[in-house]
């Protein structure tokens, strides 16, 4: 395949550089994606696609970018960036209103989305169309400054909902992907195949490191419950997954560790804290397997990844989420913003790399703003350190809760819920619990309240117990808490 370099048509090339364009000129002849229908894409593809007039004109322009684990989502996103678009990631299947309103927010210039999203809720002029998807220019006439060092926009909370991004420079994602690659030991043989949405960053993460590599991934929008997910990592010869703890979740009622898998050798989990126990068991089950199986944590402030568990201290430290990542610096602070030097004491997690965004994102007027984090992100995460330096979450600074003068965390009392067999979200406000659980019955709600405030000498008025239908997830599988008090719930307790 003949194709052009990168930069013989940007227009100052000094002004934007980012790892893509080595990336995929190194790797030009190699397998990029290899799909379930038998179709496969090389590295060349996405130089192709980035060459085209119509992805030209998009150099340093707004695309908001719908995509799902698609070949015709992940090439032109991946298209986009080549070129020096900035993409704002967003989920496929985004709600129309959801989406109206980050229109009038970002007002952006393109749209890269299925042919129907254009059809449903776009509008604009078709300039491009490849793979089931379209280059959609919009009817925006305002023309507003980017930052140069700008790459893309990403969630977040997970929900494409909201309109606070977070703006993630070039820099922040070639070092990311660089940590993440070395500390998972990654070579050009590994394969993962794709779990987590591309708007999501965990998802997003995955594609670049293995991309750092020339690695082929294993292309597939189904998800892990569907038997046709389970067919086409064993044909594609998969060696990787990562999920987030909901589906670690369904790992377990699948009996995932009783499926023959023979050429997987790499489980990796972030996107929340995954329960101890649920850790020890697939932690067990790899170490005697011959599987390596990482904990990592991580924000969209820190373009993905803050610390990592290595496999060999989740046997023995399964609630741990480890210790900083290639390049970057934890710490704990007090209230105050002292740095705490007493392993004994809890305090927020603070974390400096690289990696660190450039800061958030409400309108359009935002995206021309430079550096405002510093390298630096207070986490929100309230934290431990144990004598090894390995650290342990505990909470949330916006998930306590003063309870008549005392200081209580809903991250613990879910976990005490969860210990005896029931999956809960914890909220409310001062002086008031509420307890969410699933189509509970009466007479168990009941019993949950009396333990608990027998347990914990709680009056009774200050606790309920309400009954939902379903939990709110966010794509990134987290319990989205400020939907829960919008929802249609029964008082039980």
């Amino acid at each position: 395949m003949n194709f052009i370099r990168i930069g013989d048509f940007i227009p100052d090339v000094n002004l934007y550089t980012n790892m893509f364009t080595d990336i995929f000129q190194r790797y030009a002849d190699r397998t990029l994606f290899e799909c379930e229908d038998g179709r496969s894409f090389p590295y060349a593809a996405v130089l192709d696609l980035s060459c085209r007039t119509a992805i030209r004109d998009t150099f340093r322009r707004l695309v908001f970018c719908l995509c799902a684990n698609e070949p015709g989502g992940l090439l032109g996103y991946l298209g986009l960036v080549t070129a020096g678009a900035v993409p704002m990631m967003l989920s496929a299947t985004v709600n129309p209103s959801q989406l109206a309103v980050l229109l009038g927010r970002y007002r952006p210039a393109y749209a890269w989305c299925p042919l129907e999203r254009m059809r449903e809720s776009l509008g604009g002029r078709q300039v491009l169309k490849k793979w089931g998807y379209v280059l959609v220019a919009l009817d925006y006439s305002e023309s507003y400054s980017i930052n140069n060092s700008l790459a893309l926009l990403l969630s977040t909370s997970g929900s494409t909902g909201s309109p606070k991004f977070v703006r993630i420079s070039n820099q922040n994602v070639a070092c990311n992907a660089r940590a993440i690659s070395d500390y998972l030991c990654l070579t050009s043989e590994e394969q993962p195949i794709t779990t987590l949405a591309p708007s999501y960053t965990y998802g997003l993460s995955i594609l670049h490191s293995h991309l750092l590599n020339g690695c082929k991934i294993a292309l597939t929008n189904r998800p892990m419950f569907d038997g046709g997910f389970w067919q086409f990592l064993k044909t594609s010869k998969a060696t990787s997954m990562g999920g987030v703890p909901y589906q670690y979740e369904i790992l377990r009622r699948l009996k995932f560790t009783a499926m023959d898998l023979p050429y997987l050798r790499t489980l990796t989990q972030a996107g929340g804290r995954l329960s101890p126990s649920l850790a020890s068991e697939f932690a067990v089950h790899c170490a005697s397997h011959g599987l390596r199986f990482f904990i990592m944590y991580g924000q969209s402030e820190a373009t993905a990844r803050i610390s990592y568990l290595s496999p060999q201290r989740v046997l023995s430290k399964p609630g741990s989420i480890g210790q900083a990542i290639p390049g970057g610096k934890i710490w704990l602070e007090d209230e105050s913003g002292n740095v705490q030097t007493n392993d004994a004491e809890a305090g927020q997690l603070v974390y400096q790399g690289k990696n660190v965004c450039m800061g958030y994102a409400e309108n359009m007027d935002d995206l021309a703003k430079g550096d405002e984090f510093g390298g630096i992100l207070r986490t929100g995460d309230v934290a431990r350190r144990d004598e090894e330096g390995d650290y342990f979450i505990v909470g949330r600074l916006k998930r306590f809760l003063k309870l008549f003068g005392h200081r209580v965390n809903l991250q613990d009392l879910e976990d005490e819920l969860s210990a005896a067999g029931h999956f809960a979200a914890c909220a409310g406000r001062d002086d008031q619990i509420d307890i969410y659980l699933c189509n509970v019955k009466s007479e168990i709600a009941k019993l949950i309240k009396t333990q608990i405030i027998k347990k914990f000498l709680w009056p009774p008025s200050s606790v309920r117990i309400l009954s939902v239908t379903h939990m709110p997830f966010s794509e990134a599988g987290k319990i989205q808490y400020s939907e829960l008090p919008l929802m249609i719930s029964e008082v039980l307790a």
